[in-house]
């Protein structure tokens, strides 16, 4: 089986994280982590690049990149059995109402679960959406550090891959809380099921704006730098005794609780109205752990005050247990860092499988580029040995005269083997510039209503005509029509017109239509 090489990255807006892995035949090694904590001054992009500068320069199979917003949202949804053409449209229907926005503003993907038990069997799916702006803009940051993605995942689901990991076969529903520095998500999971998913508007940059405030002490009004804050979080955390020696410019142990009281009471708050309403809107059993990651959960002593506050167990993981890595892999993580990289670990270990919020014209152009890498070294394997023997017939001709006339033979039979190795490049190009008509057409059998049946294909370079008729199967062609063009247009293709219609008059009652319509 051929090698994976997968890049993952997590780009926060306080930290950046990579984790670069291969794996071959279900077994994976991790062979380098990064991170950029804060990131460097001069931009997003710059950071990414010099975060990519950290990692092994490999030609990646797969580039799988963690997606989080405040509006992207993941929710578990039940639909009647349907076509799968109609099922999509059914999601966004059904999802973008939770994000306000207009259906063609939305990029969505979701994953099925199975069925819902009961008389009216129902299809369960998992759905993630975002805002097209928000994918948009992070396939711009990508590509300006020369990234071509195959996979972008929501931050919630790249967590839940990580904790299926983590623990193939929990017993009870499981909540996991990502404390993240500017963003914070409460998670319920059973099996290996994502129930609930819920943002939360408490992050780890409170405590610290929180701990920078000033405060009057012995030796006058004093306060702590942002780099100092975060360094009292991971030593000192949530104060258990007076910090007359620890050195703080007189800061005591109740001023520093005051300070963060605030933002700890809003984070208990808001689990406990998530864990509230999970029970209410799922009907599941109460959930029986409360598991932390994220670099917020680096504040020492939260694991304890939320036991006692919520009455349940609270932990924090080793987030690289049970995963094989490189001796060197893990050079320059520092202790305590590890919680972190939670979202890029679950996004290597889901690669090239589940939720994707690509769009579905660049989903396309990646599935193209995989196989077009795998077909480039079989050839380009192919012209090197050619190479390397004319080279061979080079270096024997200067060292050997009484060779020149075998070798002369030699090379003729390789000009040959060359002039087919070019004809198969110039081929394998001209293969690359045609239309992704393999996936158009796989589209097209999906999308098709069970009322249409196509008659007629006419391909002219990126243009299809399409010609059929639509039998009326208890619903008018004047809304089957209309539901078949709006498929096409969110799918790959582009410029999506009905030429004509026409009601036939025998007794089918049928109506002939022609659909015109680009390849994206």
């Amino acid at each position: 089986m051929r090698t994976q090489r997968i890049l993952a990255l997590d780009l926060g807006r306080f930290a950046l994280k990579g984790i670069a892995a291969e794996r071959a035949d279900s077994k994976w090694v991790v062979t380098r982590v990064a991170l950029l904590e804060p990131p460097p001054a001069g931009g997003p992009e710059a950071a990414l690049k010099q975060l990519l500068g950290k990692m092994p320069r490999d030609r990646w199979t797969e580039v799988v990149s963690v997606v989080d917003d405040p509006f992207l949202t993941l929710r578990q949804l039940s639909i009647p059995p349907m076509p799968e053409g109609e099922r999509r449209g059914a999601v966004q229907w059904e999802i973008h109402s939770a994000l306000s926005l207009p259906p063609e503003e939305i990029i969505l993907d979701f994953e099925p679960l199975g069925e819902t038990e009961g008389p009216q069997k129902k299809v369960r799916l998992l759905a993630g959406a975002a805002p097209a702006s928000v994918i948009q803009q992070h396939l711009s940051l990508l590509g300006g550090a020369g990234l071509q993605p195959t996979h972008l995942i929501p931050r919630g689901a790249a967590i839940a891959a990580w904790f299926r990991h983590l623990r193939p076969a929990p017993e009870g529903p499981v909540a996991l809380l990502d404390l993240g520095g500017f963003s914070c998500e409460f998670l319920v999971i059973e099996g290996k099921e994502l129930l609930f998913s819920r943002k939360i508007p408490v992050a780890g940059s409170d405590f610290t704006k929180g701990i920078t405030a000033a405060l009057m002490t012995p030796q006058g009004q004093v306060s702590l730098s942002e780099t100092d804050a975060e360094a009292l979080k991971r030593r000192i955390g949530i104060p258990q005794t007076d910090l007359a020696e620890a050195g703080l410019k007189g800061i005591s142990g109740v001023q520093l609780l005051g300070l963060i009281r605030g933002p700890l009471e809003r984070l208990a708050l808001e689990v406990e109205r998530s864990m509230a309403f999970y029970g209410e809107t799922t009907g599941r059993p109460a959930v029986t752990e409360l598991i932390l990651v994220g670099g917020g959960a680096h504040l020492k002593g939260l694991p304890s005050w939320l036991k006692e506050r919520l009455r349940i167990p609270v932990t924090v993981p080793d987030p690289l247990q049970g995963i094989s890595h490189l001796p060197a892999a893990l050079e320059g993580l520092a202790a305590g860092q590890s919680l972190s990289l939670v979202p890029a670990i679950g996004a290597c270990l889901s690669a090239g499988s589940g939720m994707n919020l690509l769009p579905a014209e660049v989903k396309a152009a990646a599935k193209s580029r995989v196989k077009r890498a795998a077909l480039t070294g079989i050839w380009t394997a192919a012209i090197l040995a050619v190479a390397l023997i004319r080279i061979g017939i080079g270096v024997a001709q200067l060292s050997v005269d009484r060779q020149t006339a075998a070798l002369r033979v030699e090379r003729e039979a390789l000009s040959g083997q060359i002039s087919q190795a070019k004809a198969a490049l110039e081929i394998q190009e001209e293969q690359r510039q045609q239309p992704l008509w393999e996936e158009a057409f796989k589209e097209l059998s999906q999308v098709l209503p069970p009322e249409v049946y196509l008659q007629e294909l006419d391909l002219d370079g990126r243009q299809l005509l399409l010609r059929g008729r639509v039998r009326e199967l208890g619903r008018p062609a004047d809304s089957i029509l209309p539901e078949l063009m709006r498929a096409l247009g969110e799918g790959l293709f582009t410029q999506v017109r009905l030429n004509s219609t026409r009601r036939r008059e025998d007794e089918s009652r049928e109506t002939e239509f022609e659909i015109r319509c680009l390849l994206r």
